[in-house]
């Protein structure tokens, strides 16, 4: 047994050693021999304060004294002089040997080299001072234990104020509480991790006032127990840039959502990111329907995908912008024409990120460019038709005078057939005349009280004859009671003859011809319908074109229905057709009620 006691001693890694109660040395392992530099029996003939450097001595003194005192063993810090005269840290585990009377016989060491934890411990600080953080070290209890430079700048605190202290005293009061907990949770955890960086906290500096932190938790192992280290940082400064920063998105944003201009802000793939309100009007889709789509797969008619595909990959290829029109479709299938003029974000290293278009809603101007074409045209007619009128209607007149007065004085039958024709085509010519000077020369409307349902009875009984020979039925629907209308009845009656020659001419075989008359709101409906021919959508859509007509060379002027929609149009009212192929024509026409009329009838419902 006592040679293991003694291998034992001498494996052991740690300095052990032995002295006589006024602390002369009678035993030491090779670690102690090592650790000081003295050879064994060098040792045997010192006294264990020879080790001590002379600043030290008062206090290992009074530490000997106690263990001698107590019996009981202490742990103390110090620093032992080596045979080279340089010091080396330790830490010394001193205890006394007690004789069979109890008294005590000598003093026991175990003495362990600190230097690589002293060095350590003094990178761990240099590492924590110099970092650009605040660091603080705080034990279970949440009493500060460490602190670095700056910790004393964010919270205005020496670090002597510091040390010792709970850890609260750097928080709001309203959170004190809610802190400890946090704190006791954390330490609750049987195997303690890093906590990830907590946004959204307080801390108050010695002068009261408070800031926002961030917060990172790393738990520290020691000889003492678990420690915390907690990296703090000041982020008033990025606060204020995040408080700027969405002030200038929600100033973006609400700048997108009230322009009447189409924004879709797209990814580099074409997907939709952003969709502003303009959009969302125009198409009929929400924000919600649309973002993570791509853009070609939802309001891009088929026809038209490769061409947008294209110009995206243009854009995504480093062309920086470019300006262009297509139709977009909206979710009730109707198409619009959009200007476009995109442009690219990119990153750093100049890949795109963002493709952001900017849209113009054309579909009305461009329909206004129609219309201001087609009106700078009837003008251009207006001003040909009258001049027309007036070099062509003179010796006209003549002409139809000599030939009257000539078929009155012959007896050839030959020539009375000519002089005959001659007078029939000049009557043909003077009708086209005629209507050509309404066309360009339309009299302003002499409005007064009309019965609409009388004036289509009368236009009826004009035809009527000639509807019995080509065997059409009329069919009428006229509501009782239906107000009268304040219009020019001469003009009204123009109207109706011109739309009951077309229904006549649409039904060269018979069918049946309808009219319906009736009040809805502040207007009077009137209906002409047939079942004649009818027209397929590229001739309907063009029938109130001047000029545009689809009777045979000679048999119409092509002017009917241009000035029938514009007596309607001076009328205050408006004029559609509707009509299949092989199903018919129906034109519908609505004349507004006068105020009052309007207003009583609102009162009547």
């Amino acid at each position: 047994m006592q040679k293991q006691f003694e291998d034992i001693f001498e494996a052991s890694v740690d300095a052990i050693g032995y002295a006589t109660p006024d602390e002369a040395i009678l035993l030491v392992n090779r670690a102690f021999s090592e650790l000081t530099g003295f050879s064994k029996e060098e040792l045997l003939r010192m006294n264990a304060r020879d080790l001590i450097p002379e600043q030290h001595k008062e206090q290992r003194d009074l530490v000997v004294a106690q263990v001698l005192q107590t019996g009981k063993p202490v742990e103390y810090e110090i620093d032992y002089l080596r045979k080279n005269g340089s010091q080396v840290p330790v830490s010394i585990t001193l205890f006394a040997v007690k004789g069979d009377d109890g008294k005590p016989t000598g003093l026991a060491a175990i003495v362990r080299n600190l230097t690589e934890r002293k060095r350590a411990d003094e990178q761990f600080r240099l590492v924590v001072e110099s970092s650009p953080s605040g660091m603080l070290m705080v034990d279970k209890g949440g009493i500060i234990l460490l602190v670095n430079r700056q910790i004393e700048q964010q919270f205005g605190y020496e670090r002597a104020e510091l040390i010792g202290q709970p850890v609260e005293m750097l928080v709001p009061q309203r959170v004190r509480s809610h802190h400890a907990g946090d704190r006791s949770e954390f330490f609750a955890h049987s195997e303690l991790r890093a906590m990830g960086k907590g946004r959204d906290l307080y801390g108050m500096r010695k002068d009261g006032q408070e800031f926002p932190l961030e917060i990172g938790l790393n738990p520290i192992r020691t000889s003492d127990g678990i420690k915390v280290l907690a990296s703090v940082v000041d982020i008033s400064e990025r606060k204020r840039t995040e408080q700027t920063l969405q002030k200038e998105r929600d100033f973006i944003d609400a700048v997108l959502e009230i322009a009447g201009t189409l924004v879709v802000v797209l990814d580099r793939e074409g997907r939709i990111l952003r969709f502003n309100r303009a959009c969302e009007q125009t198409t009929g889709y929400s924000s919600e329907e649309v973002l993570g789509r791509y853009i070609w797969d939802l309001f891009v008619p088929p026809d038209e995908v490769d061409e947008v595909k294209t110009v995206f990959k243009r854009l995504r290829g480093g062309e920086p912008r470019n300006d262009y029109e297509n139709y977009w479709k909206g979710k009730d299938g109707f198409l619009r024409r959009i200007s476009w003029s995109n442009t690219v974000l990119t990153d750093s290293d100049g890949r795109v990120d963002y493709v952001v278009a900017a849209g113009l809603d054309i579909t009305d101007f461009q329909h206004m460019q129609e219309q201001l074409r087609k009106t700078e045209r009837i003008a251009e007619l207006g001003t040909l038709a009258s001049g027309m009128a007036h070099e062509i209607g003179t010796p006209m007149n003549v002409i139809l005078g000599r030939a009257e007065y000539l078929l009155q004085r012959t007896a050839d039958e030959g020539m009375k057939k000519g002089l005959a024709t001659i007078i029939t085509q000049i009557e043909r010519i003077t009708k086209v005349m005629n209507q050509l000077l309404v066309f360009a020369r339309r009299k302003p409307p002499d409005r007064q009280a009309v019965d609409l349902g009388e004036i289509v009875e009368d236009s009826l009984e004009m035809f009527q004859e000639r509807m019995t020979h080509s065997r059409i039925t009329v069919e009428k629907a006229i509501e009782a009671d239906t107000p009268s209308i304040h219009a020019d009845r001469d003009q009204l009656v123009q109207v109706l003859i011109n739309l009951l020659m077309n229904s006549l001419h649409a039904m060269p075989e018979g069918g049946r011809l309808r009219l319906s008359l009736a009040r809805e709101g502040s207007y009077v409906c009137l209906g002409v319908s047939d079942t004649g021919h009818g027209m397929p959508e590229e001739i309907r859509s063009k029938v109130f074109e001047p000029f545009f007509t689809t009777k045979d060379f000679g048999k119409g002027t092509g002017l009917g229905l241009t000035v029938v929609k514009g007596i309607i149009e001076e009328h205050g009212g408006t004029i559609a057709a509707e009509s299949a192929v092989d199903k018919g024509t129906t034109f519908w026409i609505r004349l507004p009620l006068d105020e009052a009329q309007a207003i009583n009838g609102r009162r009547e419902t």
